[in-house]
């Protein structure tokens, strides 16, 4: 017998036989005593019940079974053993005949089996080391499944963490947030007093910086509610021009203020779709507000809305740029959570890293896909897909 892992140079390999028919045994344990490989210890347990009691000690390597034992069988003491938590390799010994038993006989439990009319010193010493090392296996996939599951239960409990943190944080922030933006709003509106032109600009400064924060606390709690699965959507059939529209818009004074030309095209057919329109808004202020920021002056942003090529019941919507667009390296991830673009521009004013995220996980609720594509130099396109009304 070749030597097995875990049973190396004088350590005897303990083996269990469990056979009711003296004679076999005997055949049985002579020749086992004949197998090269480590020295061997044959324990013989006359009966099902002998046999359970000594399996259920696990002081064996490996255990041999006869099929029939009595009233009961070898399957039967398989399935019992195992129940009781002992897992030890076993394999089976079947008379000339039961041959068919022996799908049942491994679906058991049993690692192996070898018919009482083929016995020998070489088939034995194979279906031990078989079932030694496949054993060995077994509990290195057991003990790395464990592992893993570990692993993945101290994950869960660190993200459920960071979910906290990020509802926490928003949530301390919302109150004193929303107090600051409102007297910003008095002040401007003149309320208290007529204000001169600096302090006009500063507080318009102020109140463009309290919309960004805003945002981002939004943001933190779209992603906690998407995490938990409880982000949800109010589908309704809706014309998407009036939405792009006013998207474009509401943008239109930063593309202004940056010379970038922002505009829209829409196909003069297209279906009504099925979206909740606040959501799709959303993700549309993100993808052009995106394309503005990272499109130098001069430059172009384009919402288009058209009838998907690839699929007449969706509509595919893409803000498409030609600004300084995307490394290809960095492409592939720029929908991950948390991922922000590499660059000296983002770099001077840098995000959560949640907006692409949200956005595609917001598509997704509709039932839709987004992708991105971009030359670097040339500008990036992103689109998303809806499903249209049925008529």
């Amino acid at each position: 017998m070749r030597a097995v892992e875990g049973v190396q140079g004088d350590v005897p390999l303990k083996i269990l036989l469990v056979e009711d028919d003296e004679d076999d045994a005997i055949i049985t344990r002579s020749l086992l005593q004949f197998s090269s490989g480590p020295p061997l210890i044959v324990d013989w347990a006359p009966s099902y019940e002998a046999g359970c009691a000594s399996l259920e000690q696990q002081q064996h390597h490996i255990g041999l079974i006869d099929y029939n034992l009595g009233l009961k069988n070898g399957i039967d003491l398989v399935k019992e053993i195992q129940a009781k938590g002992c897992h030890m390799p076993i394999i089976m010994l079947t008379g000339q005949g039961n041959e068919s038993l022996v799908v049942e006989a491994i679906k058991s439990g049993a690692i192996d089996y070898i018919p009482k009319h083929i016995l020998s010193t070489e088939n034995l010493e194979r279906a031990i080391c078989h079932g030694l090392e496949n054993s060995k296996l077994t509990n290195e996939l057991k003990l790395r499944q464990s592992q893993l599951e570990l692993s993945n239960r101290e994950l869960e409990k660190r993200n459920a963490e960071i979910r906290r943190f990020y509802h926490l944080l928003a949530h301390e922030l919302k109150t004193p947030l929303t107090a600051a933006w409102e007297f910003v709003n008095i002040l401007l509106e003149q309320i208290p007093g007529s204000l001169n032109t600096s302090q006009n600009e500063y507080l318009t400064v102020i109140q463009e910086c309290c919309a960004h924060l805003d945002r981002n606390i939004n943001d933190l709690y779209d992603i906690t509610r998407l995490e938990t699965g409880k982000l949800r959507i109010h589908i309704q059939p809706c014309i998407l021009e009036p939405i792009i529209t006013d998207v474009v818009t509401c943008l239109g004074p930063k593309a202004k203020s940056k010379n970038i030309r922002l505009s829209a095209h829409f196909d003069s057919s297209l279906s009504t779709v099925k979206i909740d329109s606040q959501r799709i808004k959303q993700v549309l202020l993100n993808l052009v507000g995106n394309a503005l920021k990272f499109t130098p002056t001069g430059g172009e942003v384009t919402v288009t809305a058209s009838a998907d090529r690839r699929c007449p019941e969706r509509v595919r919507v893409a803000v498409q740029d030609n600004g300084i667009g995307i490394p290809k390296d960095q492409l592939e991830n720029i929908f991950d959570r948390l991922f922000q673009i590499q660059d000296d521009i983002a770099s001077c004013s840098p995000g959560l890293g949640l907006g692409l995220f949200i956005c595609r996980e917001i598509i997704k609720l509709h039932g839709g896909t987004m992708v991105a594509s971009s030359i670097p130099g040339r500008g990036s396109v992103f689109s998303f897909t809806l499903q249209c009304e049925r008529k």
